[in-house]
């Protein structure tokens, strides 16, 4: 196993880094493309007759017609949640999620500030799995945008590729630096590099590398916790996420206690059914 060293200067200097070069924001020209989807989609979500539906159902339209608004004419003055206001079980389901996306990596040791791997090493893992994703050559980035919902998939199709290139050029930017490390640091960045890049991000059906049925799950409650915090029961989630993933997934005797247990994993509950919700 490789062994810890003290924290690498560089190493912390190329996050800093990435944080500045690869923000959330997209550029006009996509931005416009995503809303004039959001536009279609609203008048699409406006037709269906919500009042036929199950109460989760209605939510579900009720939140989709609302985020799509929210992205056609975006409130400017809203403000960003600070990690302290984030809900921990939606911390820990993003840390479950993303171990599917770098399987080489262990995300629970990096929480808790235990890794076993050195700086360098982990740094290189995380580059590697980056390469692995968006490289032009990889099919597997496109391939799992065919398996979403119509809703989920246009947008992050459109996303994507407005990123593709600024995340591989600062891929490329991360390996010139850390050839100029000491050959022992670079050594250990590219030995990760190679160890994320071999066992890859995606299959080329699309699949992640390191997913399974809980990471799928997972992956849902930290993409959605907008929506998850609606919901009322651990049934409604459960239907809600056999409708997501498909009834073939988690459709079995243990499914809605396979569901219970994760939301006992990460602490997430629900409102009692009947109770009075707060309006915002």
């Amino acid at each position: 196993m490789e062994q810890k060293t003290v924290s690498s200067e560089w190493v912390m200097e190329v996050l800093t880094e990435w944080e500045k070069e690869i923000p959330d924001s997209i550029s006009k020209s996509t931005m416009k493309a995503i809303r004039r989807q959001a536009r279609k989609d609203i008048a699409k979500y406006r037709q269906i007759k919500i009042d036929l539906l199950k109460r989760w159902q209605r939510e579900w339209i009720i939140w989709l017609i609302a985020f799509m608004r929210e992205i056609v004419k975006p409130k400017w003055n809203k403000e960003e949640t600070t990690e302290e206001e984030i809900p921990a079980w939606l911390d820990k389901a993003e840390t479950e999620a993303v171990q599917a996306w770098a399987p080489t990596m262990d995300f629970r040791a990096l929480k808790e500030k235990q890794p076993a791997d050195s700086d360098a090493l982990i740094l290189g893992k995380m580059f590697g799995h980056e390469f692995a994703t968006w490289h032009e050559d990889s099919p597997g980035l496109a391939a799992s945008f065919e398996k979403l919902k119509p809703e989920q998939r246009r947008l992050l199709e459109v996303i994507s590729e407005d990123q593709r290139t600024k995340r591989l050029e600062y891929v490329k930017k991360v390996m010139a630096v850390a050839s100029r490390q000491s050959f022992e640091e670079a050594g250990r960045f590219f030995k990760g590099f190679a160890m994320a890049t071999a066992r890859g991000s995606f299959f080329e059906t699309g699949e992640l590398a390191g997913e399974t049925l809980a990471t799928k799950i997972y992956g849902m409650l930290a993409m959605y916790p907008d929506f998850i915090s609606r919901l009322i029961s651990v049934r409604e989630l459960y239907e809600w996420l056999q409708f997501m993933l498909g009834k073939n997934l988690i459709d079995n005797i243990n499914g809605q206690k396979r569901i219970e247990k994760i939301c006992e994993r990460i602490g997430l509950s629900f409102r009692p059914p009947g109770r009075p919700r707060t309006r915002q």
